[in-house]
């Protein structure tokens, strides 16, 4: 797309996809009325009942639904889960001292995922240490895989060919391994009473009890409110795979970046050591760490979770005076080439600076020139989630940990797909501060 102004228009068979990366069009796309469904690519994940692709009715009605189990009014109560599952990541990687570069993605990735079930369904399945982790994370690698495989192959896209010559077999393999943790926990919530997490004073609830994301959807099954008993599994799959998958790479590619610039990673580690004074951190601590967040930001920048963004046109929409989306397109947004776009980030677009972050850079830029978490009314449901569990494990891990690689942005291998991935993991090696 390089070699293309925005929008480009790329035809696969009969399916028109308009391809745009402009800050001004990812304004007018991702705040249409007309562009909230999804397309047909998510309906490859067999979650279409679940937030992360459930069509445009459906989804306003589970966005307003399942915000406040994410939202600022309860994050105070999750805070000392990620205190502890960080705390637990950091002993398990005590092991690698001495070992020279391994690779601590797997490791981050249980962390994440045992957090995330700890927070939305209230149960400690220690994911950490016990084999259901390494067997969630390894089947949602062969899920993401199939997934891939079918997106790239156009001809599978319709499901009686991908179920009889197609991977679906595999497919689905992989998904019943991936979802063997959700069915546990439908288990024990099955003969479990339902749990609340009480609000702080100062959330603005007005004393209500504030519900975390297993009881506000086991309460919409009881009352018939749109979800049903067998949608369950589509959500617990939503929340499993969108919040920890998205997480833990984020932290990985960060991990990795603060080991290749290791200036940057003292000057983080400064910071962190003159905020984070208690062994726990706090949601207050966490909002002193300014340039761990512009550490965590530029990652994010050269390292899109989400590279590509897709909508649906559900009318006719124009983009601009010279250019229409037609009823019915697809749209796919290329975050990743506007966030390397040298004429927003400057000459440096393909460099790792936190600078960028810098206030007064971020006020001369559109506000839609950076997308980590989409945007529109149909961005990431836990962006505050995202940042509060993001910001305590650096602390924790750095804390610790010095972090060392002989990798260099030059001999990185991107795995450009729905979720973007380094191929290297995160190599590095470790060793303890004095």
């Amino acid at each position: 797309m390089e070699h293309f102004p925005s929008p480009s228009c790329l035809l696969v068979g009969s399916l028109v996809n308009i391809l745009i990366y402009d800050p001004n069009h990812f304004q007018t796309v991702l705040n249409s009325p007309h562009c909230i469904g999804k397309t047909i690519h998510y309906s490859f994940f067999n979650v279409n009942r679940g937030i992360f692709a459930a069509p445009a009715s459906l989804w306003r009605i589970l966005r307003k639904a399942f915000s406040p189990c994410f939202g600022a009014g309860i994050l105070p109560r999750f805070v000392p889960v990620f205190n502890e599952k960080s705390i637990e990541l950091v002993k398990l990687l005590e092991r690698y001292l001495g070992k020279g570069e391994c690779d601590i993605s797997l490791d981050i990735g249980k962390c994440t995922l045992d957090t995330v079930y700890a927070t939305a369904c209230g149960m400690n399945l220690n994911l950490q240490t016990s084999s259901d982790g390494d067997k969630h994370l390894e089947g949602q690698h062969k899920f993401m895989d199939s997934i891939m495989k079918r997106v790239f192959y156009p001809i599978f896209y319709p499901d009686w060919i991908f179920q009889t010559i197609g991977h679906a077999r595999k497919f689905t393999e992989a998904h019943q391994q991936m979802r063997t943790v959700s069915y546990k926990v439908m288990e024990t919530k099955d003969v479990e009473r339902p749990k609340t997490i009480e609000p702080q004073e100062d959330s603005g609830l007005e004393g209500k009890k504030q519900q975390i994301f297993i009881d506000k959807l086991y309460e919409m099954v009881s009352e018939d409110k749109v979800i049903h008993r067998a949608d369950i599994i589509e959500h617990l799959d939503t929340i499993a795979f969108v919040g920890n998958d998205t997480t833990s790479t984020a932290l990985v590619n960060c991990f990795l970046m603060l080991a290749m610039f290791p200036e940057i990673q003292d000057r983080v580690y400064q910071e962190i050591i003159q905020s984070c004074l208690d062994e726990d951190v706090s949601i207050d601590d966490a909002s002193k760490l300014v340039y761990t967040e512009m550490v965590c930001k530029e990652t994010m920048r050269l390292f899109p979770v989400g590279p590509i963004i897709t909508r649906t046109a559900s009318a006719a929409l124009k983009l601009d005076d010279h250019n229409t989306v037609p009823a019915g397109a697809s749209i796919g947004l290329i975050v990743y080439l506007v966030h390397r776009n040298i004429e927003i980030w400057g000459p440096d677009a393909n460099e790792f600076n936190p600078d960028h972050f810098l206030p007064e850079q971020v006020a001369k830029r559109h506000p839609y020139s950076y997308l980590p978490f989409s945007g529109g009314p149909r961005n990431c449901l836990g962006i505050r989630y995202a940042w509060i569990s993001m910001k305590i494990l650096l602390v924790h891990v750095l804390r610790k940990y010095r972090l060392h690689t002989t990798l260099t942005l030059d001999t990185l291998d991107i795995d450009y797909s729905l979720i973007l991935k380094i191929k290297n993991g995160c190599q590095v090696s470790l060793a303890l501060r004095q």
